[in-house]
């Protein structure tokens, strides 16, 4: 089973505009059973339905402005055998549409941090509920130690928001060493100024000054 997490757009500009901080936030709270997730954010780039298997688990985050992209990438997903769940700002509001347009299996309304967890065990268990309600998560439900926390060695006292932080400058700059070079700026470039988490803390370094660390 493979996790995939599709920021849909009609078109595809080759360099992000707005990077969609959920990817991300989501990504860091997939628990590490499933493995790091395929991230796909379609203003690089199209998601390739090959790479889509039966069993898989596709998260499409929507607003008003992509949905109808969404909803075709949520059609393909369910035509190969996937799972599909739909999340965001449109299908918190309209959730009936995921359903009906987008072929959703799921919907998770409100914050995902917490929800999106639980809807992967229930895929994985076959036990996937129509609507998952994450309402608003507060900051006390990120403490260290947390359910999906994904390295022991950094939880120790710093907070979730850290941790979270951290992984996703793990997911980027870890993915960035075995991908094509193209893949590797593109990559880094969609943080514009990218997120490394060294001993001295943040270094929001500019993105070329990152990929010549690589």
């Amino acid at each position: 089973m493979t996790i995939h997490l599709v920021n849909p757009s009609d078109i595809s500009f080759g360099t992000a505009v707005i990077t969609p901080r959920w990817l991300y936030v989501l990504a860091a709270a997939t628990p590490p059973a499933f493995g790091d997730p395929k991230i796909t954010d379609e203003t690089l780039e199209q998601i390739d339905a090959s790479s889509i298997s039966p069993g898989d688990v596709v998260g499409i985050g929507i607003h008003t402005g992509n949905a109808l992209r969404g909803y075709k990438v949520g059609k393909i997903a369910r035509e190969k055998g996937a799972w599909v769940i739909f999340g965001g700002i449109h299908a918190t509001l309209y959730p009936e549409e995921s359903f009906e347009l987008g072929g959703a299996h799921s919907v998770v309304k409100g914050d995902g941090d917490v929800a999106w967890g639980k809807a992967l065990m229930d895929c994985r268990a076959k036990e996937l509920a129509r609507v998952y309600d994450g309402g608003r998560i507060e900051g006390g439900q990120f403490l260290a130690g947390g359910i999906w926390c994904r390295s022991a060695d950094i939880c120790g006292p710093l907070s979730r928001p850290f941790v979270a932080a951290r992984n996703t400058a793990h997911f980027v700059l870890s993915g960035a060493r075995t991908a094509s070079a193209r893949d590797n700026a593109r990559r880094i470039a969609s943080f514009r100024r990218s997120l490394h988490c060294g001993e001295k803390g943040f270094d929001l370094s500019p993105s070329p000054t990152i990929i010549s660390t690589l």
